[in-house]
């Protein structure tokens, strides 16, 4: 069990097909006049699919290794920005090699580059004064893989054109690059154990400074992911410098409560830089050094860590502490002051309303899930017991019939229905036209929740607060 979630808390993903329509596709627009919006950096051109204005690999900032994100160089000329732009460099995929994860999932990883802090964004309008809810989302791969890009499940273009929402995906620095706590060797290095958070942060300032360019409404901001995105959801929440930025979250399998403490995210750091036959004096080296042996040197200091932490006693009794350890933001007491579960980081959003939840299966295809299930409970409970704002708890239990139905409801199954692309990325589910229905259904859940807080949808029972729950699947109920 614990490889197979190794294997797909690395990133799910989708197939890199085309949008599948019943009658023949509206002309593409490509005219740069046409889609030409301007920015804080500079004018950008994307294309207009369909009604849907959709842009991709907008530089949103620009950040040296183990450095924090600073604003992108601005620049006069119009900016084309209708492919995806690079993608964190991160290790290969597991899944690359098992033919039936390698079909269902069917990853589109773009190319690496370090130069990765790149927005994408879907709107139905633009330079209108549209005022449209924006939905930010945030992929998964835990802390250390993965891309905007990954699954053709997170296309937008369905949610604009249909949903009348603005839906932004992005790429931040992950695994090494984003995590490796280096604050013991100075004031330089001191937030490099957050940068892929801060980076998060950097680009929902993006968003507040820019999406009105783009149709969207800066003070209504839904924040949603899945996997390692859920997590990144979760730490948001408790980060100060993400307060304001966004008003509502969804957390979808990915509930976490617990990030790395100081102590063992700075013996990470150590051994890495012991790794590289490096010392306090040379430290700067470690900025040239090749990505390749860079992320070895981590990923050899993360196991020997989590095994020195393992006979300490700090895990907790879950195995997702386990798998994602040495792997995630560091409760550092400034950039993330507490960690998520306390009082003092729940009072943070404490206005905000949520939605969490999981999948019946996840990893465990004959049973109920253990892994993410307790930790989105707790999550649930501890919010709805500090006086936050309500939260409202789901599980989703439709079983997909590909491959004779060896995924059930899996891991990353409610993506396409969240982003109503259950048709496009039919190598998950199936298609057909009841799965297309519930797919219907559940984003307009989704996207109702980002108008106005409160999830709701013709066809579906009225969702109450926890502790009742959701049951999400062709006949929906509350328990």
């Amino acid at each position: 069990m614990l490889s197979a979630a190794v294997v797909l808390t690395a990133a799910c993903g989708g197939p890199s097909g085309e949008r599948t329509q019943t009658a023949a596709p509206a002309a593409l627009e490509t005219s740069t006049k046409a889609s030409t919006v301007q920015t804080v950096s500079g004018p950008v051109a994307g294309y207009i699919d369909d009604g849907v204005y959709i842009y991709k690999g907008i530089p949103y900032a620009k950040a040296a290794r183990f450095m924090p994100a600073e604003d992108p160089d601005s620049w006069t000329e119009v900016r084309a920005s209708r492919a995806y732009g690079p993608t964190c460099p991160q290790d290969k995929r597991m899944g690359w090699y098992d033919d039936n994860q390698a079909f269902a999932m069917h990853w589109d990883d773009g190319f690496p580059d370090e130069d990765c802090l790149r927005v994408n964004v879907w709107t139905s309008g633009i330079r209108d004064n549209g005022k449209r809810p924006v939905m930010v989302w945030l992929h998964g791969g835990g802390f250390r893989a993965g891309s905007g890009q990954e699954q053709i499940g997170y296309d937008g273009t369905n949610l604009a054109r249909d949903h009348g929402v603005v839906v932004v995906s992005l790429n931040h620095r992950l695994n090494v690059l984003g995590f490796l706590d280096l604050s013991a060797y100075g004031a330089k290095y001191a937030h490099s154990g957050n940068l892929g958070m801060m980076d998060i942060v950097k680009a929902l300032e993006w968003v507040r400074d820019n999406i009105a360019q783009f149709g969207g409404d800066p003070s209504n901001v839904t924040i949603f992911g899945q996997s390692g995105g859920g997590g990144k959801v979760s730490t948001l929440m408790a980060m100060p410098s993400a307060k304001g930025l966004f008003n509502k979250a969804i957390v979808q399998s990915g509930s976490i409560t617990q990030l790395m403490e100081p102590k063992y995210s700075r013996r990470v750091g150590a051994k890495t830089v012991e790794a590289l036959n490096l010392n306090p004096s040379r430290i700067s080296e470690i900025e040239k050094v090749p990505y390749d042996d860079l992320l070895a040197a981590y990923n050899g200091a993360i196991a020997a860590v989590r095994e020195e932490a393992q006979k300490d006693g700090v895990f907790p009794e879950n195995i997702l502490s386990a798998i994602l350890y040495g792997q995630v933001p560091v409760v550092d007491g400034e950039i993330i002051p507490a960690q998520p579960a306390t009082l003092e980081a729940l009072a943070l959003s404490k206005d905000i309303p949520v939605i969490i939840g999981t999948t019946y299966h996840e990893f465990t295809r004959d049973r109920e899930d253990p892994i993410f299930k307790p930790l989105a409970l707790q999550q649930a409970a501890d919010r709805t017991a500090a006086g936050c704002a309500p939260v409202y708890l789901y599980q989703f239990t439709w079983e997909s019939p590909v491959l004779d139905g060896a995924f059930g409801s899996t891991h990353c199954m409610e993506i396409p229905f969240v982003f109503d692309n259950v048709v496009l990325h039919r190598t998950l589910t199936g298609g057909g036209p009841e799965a297309a229905e519930l797919g219907h259904r559940i984003s307009r859940l989704w996207t109702n929740f980002a108008k106005t807080g409160t999830p709701e949808a013709e066809d579906m029972p009225t969702w109450e607060p926890y502790p009742k729950k959701m049951i999400l699947n062709i006949e929906a109920t509350i328990q």
